[in-house]
């Protein structure tokens, strides 16, 4: 048993080092979002300001790779054109339902977006916070929605709205520059930053009754938007320290 007191003596001697080594590990979170949009080119002619509520599910890797994908719905109560419903109105600038009552009429935008967003995150205060900086490719589709309140306006049924709602679509293209935050001292978490998209749409009718017929001119349908996402984590970046002599 000689070779136990040399062992106690050879670890007494040695320097233990006790050496912490990070690795990072992906992080998985649901951010639902809402966003103030502006409009720009086509979309300002015929839109006022709306907003842009929706849902992303985002994943950042270990190198810092920020992927996501998103939904979103698209509403506003600002349409410029209000006389396109005009040659239905009687002597007196009513639309006359059915019944022969004055028929409550609101027109309003409405329309969705889906995206696929490729960025970075470029860490300041800790790895999990930092500017956040992504593009996207994805779809874009708005209309006019012409609502009929508590009426029934045979000239405005389901296909007849389809001449007026200037219903249109197309592939879109965005930037995004923010700030994104996840803290696991306050346990809050967002982002927040500034959004342009451009959409090249279509007019996806056969007939539109401000022409007379088809449109079919591409739309340059742009957007500036202020975004503000509050971040739900699936999974959370972890510190696994290794201690070796």
């Amino acid at each position: 048993m000689n070779f136990v007191p040399i062992l106690l003596i050879l670890l007494t001697t040695l320097k233990i080092h006790a050496q912490s080594e990070y690795t990072k590990e992906k992080v998985v979170f649901i951010s639902p979002f809402y966003e103030l949009q502006f409009p720009f080119a086509d979309m300002k002619a015929d839109f006022g300001v709306n907003s842009n509520l929706g849902l992303e599910l985002s994943l950042i890797n270990d190198n810092n790779i920020y992927l996501s994908m998103s939904g979103s719905f698209l509403f506003g109560s600002q349409v410029k054109d209000t006389t396109i419903l005009d040659h239905l109105m009687d002597d007196n600038n009513n639309i006359i339902d059915k019944n022969g009552q004055i028929a409550e009429i609101l027109l309003n935008q409405r329309g969705y977006n889906t995206k696929l967003k490729l960025g970075y995150l470029y860490p300041i205060i800790h790895e999990n916070s930092g500017l956040l900086a992504n593009s996207s490719i994805g779809f874009h589709q708005h209309k006019i929605h012409i609502d009929v309140k508590n009426s029934t306006v045979p000239q405005l049924g389901t296909e007849n709205k389809k001449m007026y709602d200037q219903l249109a679509s197309g592939l879109s293209v965005s930037a995004f520059m923010g700030y994104l935050n996840i803290s696991k001292k306050s346990g809050i978490h967002f982002y927040a930053g500034m959004e342009w998209m451009r959409a090249f749409t279509y007019n996806q009718r056969s007939y539109n009754h401000l022409v007379g017929g088809p449109i079919e001119k591409m739309r340059n349908d742009s957007f500036l938007g202020f975004k503000f996402g509050w971040i739900v984590p699936v999974s959370k970046r972890s510190t696994k320290e290794f201690y070796y002599f």
